[in-house]
């Protein structure tokens, strides 16, 4: 079952968001702020998208997206994730499928036209294929560098 995130849900939306902070290259950077992580899971709440999967009864998966206006054309609205994640055990599962269906409509309803979709570096073989099942077609990749 997907459902709208609350903020009753947002302990288990941290503790989700440190399990894939770990995963990131982010993580080598600075540890994750679990007040920012919970702040950013309000902002996503209120003002874009924070869907949750549940399993059995308990929160299994989430996605949370930014709504905001397209970079070069501000009469447009793009959705930009932030977090893609289920947990492990519920991987391989149809989850992450579901949670990506579902952002679509959750989208449309909050003005979005574009969906922006990302990939963890060393992930994107997997992403790519379930993005382009889902009519997601690439657009760029991302590099970083620490300063």
């Amino acid at each position: 079952m997907i459902r709208n995130a609350t903020h009753a849900d947002i302990p288990r939306i941290v503790e989700m968001a440190g399990k894939f902070y770990g995963q990131t290259r982010y993580a080598g950077i600075a540890p994750m702020a679990k007040e920012s992580a919970a702040g950013l899971a309000i902002v996503m709440m209120e003002q874009g998208v924070m869907l949750l999967a549940e399993a059995n009864g308990a929160v299994a998966g989430m996605v949370g997206l930014f709504i905001e206006p397209f970079t070069f054309n501000i009469e447009k609205t793009m959705a930009t994730e932030l977090v893609w994640w289920v947990d492990p055990e519920h991987q391989r599962s149809g989850i992450g499928a579901e949670l990506l269906a579902a952002i679509e409509p959750a989208c449309r309803d909050r003005g979005a036209d574009v969906i922006r979709m990302m990939c963890l570096a060393g992930q994107c073989e997997a992403a790519e294929a379930i993005y382009s099942r889902m009519g997601y077609a690439p657009s760029e990749h991302a590099y970083m560098k620490v300063l």
